[in-house]
């Protein structure tokens, strides 16, 4: 099932579960962006991403999501939206959008 965009937070699943599931997820990659940290930068993160997108059938489940930071939550996003699976970095460490 290919998931929608379109309607209300709730509407796409992200209600009150959603939120607990968030802090969670948060808390177990202890607040840390893991894409950031698998690059050796330590960067806070304030997002939970889908590493499967769920529009890709991804799941809930924790081991499908992660604590992510903003700017490589977008740039992730908008390489997922062109077709892309990964996200490349400039030599500085962070992704390029």
């Amino acid at each position: 099932m290919a998931w929608d965009h379109e309607g209300s937070r709730h509407d796409r699943g992200y209600g009150w579960e959603w939120v607990k599931l968030r802090g969670r997820i948060l808390d177990r990659d202890q607040h840390l962006c893991q894409t950031c940290y698998r690059n050796g930068r330590i960067t806070e993160a304030r997002e939970v991403d889908h590493i499967v997108p769920k529009a890709q059938d991804g799941t809930d489940e924790d081991e499908n999501l992660e604590a992510i930071c903003t700017p490589c939550h977008k740039t992730k996003t908008q390489a997922e939206r062109q077709g892309a699976r990964r996200v490349t970095f400039g030599e500085d460490g962070w992704p390029i959008g």
